[in-house]
């Protein structure tokens, strides 16, 4: 049996992966248009990457695997809107995408994904892989793209998805910064599961100093990068951790959300929409208030 905190988080990865999936859906309807306005590509591919990332935290790996899958390929699309869609890169967006809320219905209904459902769905979906790698890289050099099937592989960053394109000789030479944003994904990412799996633990001394430590290491993460909402939320966070009035229930679920929200809000160029919700205001300032007594 679930604890309630992790019901509660669980609860709140399903209900966002379902919002997730309506929007991914609606791109789907109308693949050749969505590529043509570049915002809705963009809120599509976000969308899978936000299902990949809440997978990855809870351990749920045939979610976060095939979220993976659609969002590389949404990557390639956006690095190539000039691809024409076909009726079957249709069909295989829609196996994937059809799989994907299959797995996520199922966890809905029972709050878990057995051995057999999993390697039933993934055992059809898997050859579809390397299909859709061999068909859209087709597609992207009809466009005039030069791609190689091998290079719309999950086992690369999604970041990293190569599309190149033809550039006359007379091009000045472009040189490439290394983009932070993946670090600070992984890493946040990484926190993430710790924080996860200590709140599933006792309420000991021990364990709140290793959780307020975590919030501090992602507040520290992002004086580096100078985001200051991010680092007022994981303050905020860690304030809030610190008294040992407000339990593990009611601290794993608010937590967790905000922190991954925030953690998006960022990825999509999107930090000064961060806002630090009322009730982790309020669970702070008790632990503040308590401090002043």
């Amino acid at each position: 049996m679930l604890q309630e905190q992790e019901q509660r988080i669980l609860g709140y990865f399903i209900e966002e992966a379902k919002d997730h999936l309506n929007t991914i859906e609606q791109g789907l309807l109308n693949l050749q248009d969505t590529l043509q306005d570049s915002e809705t590509v963009n809120e599509v591919f976000r969308a899978a990457h936000s299902i990949k990332g809440g997978a990855a935290m809870l351990g749920l790996d045939s979610i976060q695997k095939i979220s993976h899958h659609l969002e590389d390929y949404f990557k390639v699309l956006k690095e190539c809107p000039e691809v024409e869609v076909d009726q079957k890169l249709e069909s295989l967006f829609l196996a994937l995408f059809d799989t994907l809320k299959e797995l996520i219905e199922e966890l809905e209904h029972s709050l878990c994904l057995t051995d057999n459902v999993v390697n039933n769905l993934m055992s059809k979906i898997e050859p579809v892989f390397a299909e859709f790698n061999q068909h859209i890289a087709l597609l992207v050099n009809q466009a005039g793209g030069n791609m190689q099937p091998e290079a719309v592989s999950t086992q690369l960053s999604s970041a990293s998805v190569p599309v190149t394109f033809a550039v006359p000789q007379s091009s000045p030479a472009i040189v490439e910064k290394t983009d932070p944003l993946p670090v600070f994904q992984n890493q946040v990412m990484q926190t993430l599961r710790e924080m996860l799996q200590l709140f599933k633990q006792p309420e000991t001394r021990e364990s709140r100093q290793q959780l307020q430590k975590c919030s501090q290491q992602l507040a520290q993460l992002g004086e580096q990068l100078k985001l200051p909402r991010w680092c007022a939320l994981c303050q905020t966070a860690s304030d809030a951790i610190a008294n040992a009035d407000n339990p593990y229930r009611t601290l794993a679920p608010i937590v967790i959300k905000e922190i991954k929200q925030s953690h998006e809000l960022v990825l999509a160029a999107r930090e000064t929409e961060i806002k630090t919700s009322q009730q982790l205001q309020a669970l702070s300032v008790r632990n503040l208030l308590k401090q002043q007594k």
